[in-house]
């Protein structure tokens, strides 16, 4: 199987912004880290992680900067 299309950053950014993490779409991914970071420790812990979660199943799509966002926000 070849895969042709990655969840790039750009993707990525769009589906936070769609997911209600407000202007994740012009944020750097630096900075959607810390606000994913901030989301997990808030009260909506368990939507955020199930969402990231999400995601991570699909690993082989991900562009490796996306997947290194969501690997250091899931420890």
């Amino acid at each position: 199987m070849m895969i042709t299309e990655l969840m790039d950053q750009d993707d990525f950014r769009a589906q936070l912004q769609a997911w209600g993490l407000e202007g994740a779409a012009r944020l750097s991914l630096a900075e959607c880290a810390d606000r994913l970071t901030a989301a997990l420790a808030g009260a909506e812990r368990a939507l955020w992680q199930e969402r990231l979660e999400s995601l991570l199943v699909k690993r082989e799509l991900l562009h490796p900067e996306v997947q290194d966002v969501l690997n250091s926000c899931m420890k």
